[in-house]
Order: C-alpha cells, then structure tokens, then sequence
C-alpha cells in the first residue's frame, strides 16, 4: 500500500534542499535578472582637447608642439573634428611687421596605418570648421596620432590681443549599457 503523505513529503524536502544554500541564491539571482531591465547599446564619447593662446610677442620665435594619441578599434563609429583659429594679434599688427610664414597652426590626424584623414594649415584667422569622419566601410584600427604645430604672438599690455586655437576631437564608440550600472562596456 502507498502512502500519498510520503511521496509529497519527500517532494518538498527535495525543493526546500535546492533553494537553500548557493543553489537557492541562484535561482534568486535568475529571479531579480528577470525583474532588470535588459541591456542597451549606447555611444560613449572621448574628447581629445587641445586648446592653446600666445600670450608675449616672443612667443613668436618658439614653435608650439602637440602630439597626442587615441585608439580606434571595431566599436568606433565616428570622429569628429572641431578646429577654429584667431590672430588677433597679427591682425592687428601693420601687415609688412609679420609675414606668413610667422604665424600658423598646422594640424594633422593620422590613422592607425599612416594615412592622413584630416589636416589643417592656415596662416589666418579660420572660423569654426567641423568635419565628420565616417567608417568606409571601416576605420583603420590602431593609435591615431593628432600633430599640431603651431606659431603665434600676444601682447597683454595695454588690450588683451592674443593669437590663439582650438582643436577637439571627439571620438565616438557603441558600447553596451547596463541598466543599474554607470559605465559603458
């Protein structure tokens, strides 16, 4: 003769064993995962800024260096360049006091295999430009070198008249977002 009471029990004590322990935080791990929001894809930004004024008429006879390095690889969607320069001191000096040659902001942006993707050489005032460089139909993966070399003067004197010059890059990556969590992966 079977008793029903001892298959249900021992049913229940098989239950109860497997949600207790590590196996119990298991299935109430799997429990709140179900209750999160899934995950995402998102865009995660990095700024590479350089940003420099002349500020003494001396400045003039030292040239101003920057290299500065980013990597792009297969997540990398875009890359925007945002460049602008004023002479606000040469333009305001008599135009046989400096030349061309004295003033200048020379800007290139190399890929990861040597080839130029974007460059720059004025020797006056340049307003805003923005250019966006698209995967065709893919970045060169590897550091991307931004060089600039730049010359200029200033004179803080009497009025603040200082030849300046902004490059930003942004470079802009997907990424998957976790809801609960701040950092993108």
């Amino acid at each position: 003769m079977r008793r029903p009471g001892l298959g249900a029990a021992l049913l229940m004590a098989v239950l109860m064993a497997s949600t207790s322990g590590c196996m119990g935080l298991i299935a109430a791990r799997e429990s709140v995962e179900g209750l999160r929001d899934p995950a995402y894809e998102d865009f995660n930004n990095k700024k590479i800024s350089i940003v420099h004024e002349f500020t003494t008429v001396t400045d003039y006879a030292v040239e101003y260096t920057n290299r500065s390095t980013f990597s792009v690889n297969e997540q990398t969607t875009e890359i925007n360049v945002y460049f602008k320069a004023t002479f606000e001191l040469s333009r305001n000096l008599p135009p046989s006091f400096w030349d061309n040659e004295s003033r200048y902001v020379r800007a290139t942006l190399t890929d990861g295999e040597g080839m130029v993707q974007w460059e720059q050489d004025v020797s006056d005032d340049a307003n805003p430009l923005e250019e966006t460089l698209e995967p065709n139909p893919s970045f060169a993966k590897g550091e991307w070198v931004l060089e600039v070399k730049a010359r200029g003067g200033g004179d803080n004197t009497v009025i603040s008249v200082n030849d300046n010059f902004v490059i930003i890059v942004t470079v802009t990556n997907t990424c998957i977002q976790y809801p609960l969590v701040e950092d993108c992966f």
